[in-house]
């Protein structure tokens, strides 16, 4: 029988963004545990945050780790030039761009169709989809440029409410909801380019 290789879970060589990667003092998010786990792995990691200094935080942490390479940018990922510049300084610091984590998100407006604010909607949809897809407009481009079958992987944050409701508020299951469906479009329309878009649910 001749022997085989099992395959490596090494991301050495990898580079990595993750968005609203910065937490509160020294607590775990879902960004600062996404970009932790990253560089454990062996990944560089851009940690984007609008409060650079929690992300910044979030380097300290890698680096008193020994984990790898780590920096932090200040972005504001509702705003597309941000994101373009935010990938654009990825490339110029790393030489490459291999991974999105889209993790910001927030509860966004309050109340039901009958009272909800429409500003505040809007706002709630950007922050929780838009964001993504202006983030992914500018990553894909990047990680075309890639070598191999595999030249990328997105993933989206999205939650149990986006598929199963239950919640008091219309903005947050219908915004989660909208980051499943836009997944699976993604994951269609990209697959042909050689780069996997998945989803991974939060439980709220």
């Amino acid at each position: 029988m001749s022997e085989t290789t099992r395959p490596t879970r090494s991301l050495k060589g990898r580079v990595a963004i993750v968005t609203g990667a910065g937490a509160l003092d020294d607590g775990i998010g879902n960004g600062r545990a996404s970009a932790i786990l990253l560089a454990e792995a062996g990944c560089d990691v851009v940690c984007i945050d609008l409060k650079v200094e929690l992300a910044e935080r979030t380097v300290q942490m890698i680096e008193k780790e020994g984990l790898g390479r780590a920096i932090a940018l200040k972005a504001n990922v509702t705003n597309e030039a941000d994101c373009k510049k935010a990938v654009e300084a990825t490339v110029e610091q790393f030489g490459r761009l291999d991974i999105l984590v889209n993790v910001v998100g927030v509860g966004g407006a309050l109340g039901t169709a009958k009272d909800v604010d429409m500003t505040e909607w809007a706002t709630g949809m950007t922050i929780n989809v838009a964001s993504m897809v202006m983030m992914s407009k500018y990553a894909i481009p990047a990680m075309e440029k890639n070598e191999g079958q595999w030249r990328g992987s997105i993933v989206n944050l999205a939650s149990v409410a986006g598929i199963r409701g239950g919640n008091p508020h219309l903005l947050y299951p219908t915004s989660k909801g909208a980051i499943v469906n836009m997944t699976r479009a993604m994951a269609h329309q990209h697959a042909k380019e050689g780069i996997r878009v998945n989803c991974v649910y939060a439980e709220r």
